[in-house]
């Protein structure tokens, strides 16, 4: 069996074998670009080896893959909502997708949310849901039983903050802000505020869907109320749907003509010199701090500059995909590495060119040791 497929095979949520069967999906049907949307545990430290596999995938299917751990709340949702999105665009186009940036000062409240909504929503527990088409579709709520899981911690979010995850268990849902948040009495108790329980509802369905960016017209049709949860909650956000699209609509109409630049740090002297006397630089994988988020099997950029804020030099890079390699490896070559996984790039030769060295690349600064790509003009 392919050493990927015995690799993804190790994950036994089914949201990661659903992952695998999108693969074997794009692999036959070969679309322009694809995005895949997954769990932030897809990319933990037990999972990460298996979603670089399915990067690999992906990469060896024809494609150039970028992939970025997102925050919905980020993007004008009003909610915590941290996702992994991978877009994948044809080798056969030849560009490489970068995300959106996030609208980090322009975040959406509650009270902006759903603080317009005063109608009492209908309760439901097992009873067949009366899909409602008056003036509030989906204004349903689930009146189950709060267990101890759910009493373990604070659930309720207040109106000038954003909402927690909304999820896709109707018993998960986060409570309505119009409750004071929940009393700490130990480590895994917490209760409601006494004398104020009546103010303890979960987010109906409508209240969910709207922190998803949902528009109201959306008619979501269930007869069991659980389903009603499980349809919003397993949503990718509206919104953030559409700032992904256009961006890669964006993409595929501005072809980049820009070359990449990686630029590096080096520790010191002896740091350097182990660097081009095996003519290799090394960059952690991952999400990690440090790590470098690089599109899977897109060649390495034309140069590198290393910095060490004081000196910098220019090297050329040999432009072929850089190779994943273990911390064991650079340790063998003399480097000393503290995490698990590197991209590598091989270094072809160094270059002497004073536009680059001595100019500031698009604004940004060489005052931080996080290694970072940059473009600059080319003179092709």
């Amino acid at each position: 069996m392919n050493t990927y497929f015995t690799e993804c095979l190790r994950l036994k949520d089914a949201r990661g074998r659903l992952f695998l069967d999108y693969i074997n999906l794009i692999r036959a049907k070969h679309p322009k670009f694809f995005v895949i949307e997954n769990v932030k545990g897809i990319i933990s430290d037990k999972h990460l080896p298996t979603f670089l596999s399915f990067l690999s995938l992906l990469t060896d299917a024809g494609y150039i893959v970028n992939y970025s751990l997102l925050n919905a709340a980020d993007y004008r949702i009003p909610q915590d909502r941290q996702r992994v999105f991978v877009v994948g665009i044809s080798k056969e186009i030849n560009c490489v997708f970068d995300f959106p940036s996030p609208f980090y000062k322009q975040r959406v409240t509650l009270k902006q949310a759903i603080g317009d909504i005063v109608m009492t929503p209908n309760n439901y527990l097992n009873e067949k849901v009366l899909q409602s088409s008056g003036e509030l579709l989906n204004h349903d709520i689930y009146v189950g039983s709060f267990d101890a899981k759910f009493m373990a911690r604070n659930r309720v979010r207040q109106w000038k903050e954003i909402s927690f995850t909304i999820q896709a268990q109707a018993k998960n849902a986060p409570l309505h802000p119009q409750a004071p948040k929940m009393l700490y009495i130990s480590p895994s108790k917490r209760i409601f505020v006494p004398g104020k329980e009546h103010l303890y509802r979960r987010l109906s369905v409508r209240e969910c869907a709207r922190i998803q960016s949902f528009p109201d017209s959306f008619k979501f049709i269930y007869s069991n109320i659980k389903d009603g949860y499980n349809m919003v909650g397993n949503a990718v956000p509206p919104r953030l749907a559409k700032i992904i699209a256009l961006k890669i609509k964006e993409t595929l109409t501005n072809i980049e003509k820009d070359e990449w630049m990686l630029v590096g740090y080096y520790k010191s002297k002896e740091h350097l010199n182990k660097i081009v006397q095996n003519q290799l630089y090394y960059v952690r994988t991952g999400f990690k701090r440090g790590a470098l988020t690089y599109p899977a099997g897109k060649n390495s950029p034309k140069y590198l500059l290393l910095h060490n804020r004081n000196q910098r030099f220019l090297f050329n890079l040999i432009e072929e995909v850089p190779l994943v390699k273990s911390a064991s490896y650079l340790r063998e070559k003399g480097f000393s590495p503290s995490g698990g996984e590197y991209l590598t790039f091989k270094i072809k030769s160094k270059v002497e060119d004073e536009n680059i060295l001595n100019t500031e690349i698009q604004g940004v600064g060489f005052n931080k040791a996080i290694p970072y790509l940059c473009k600059h003009k080319s003179n092709k």
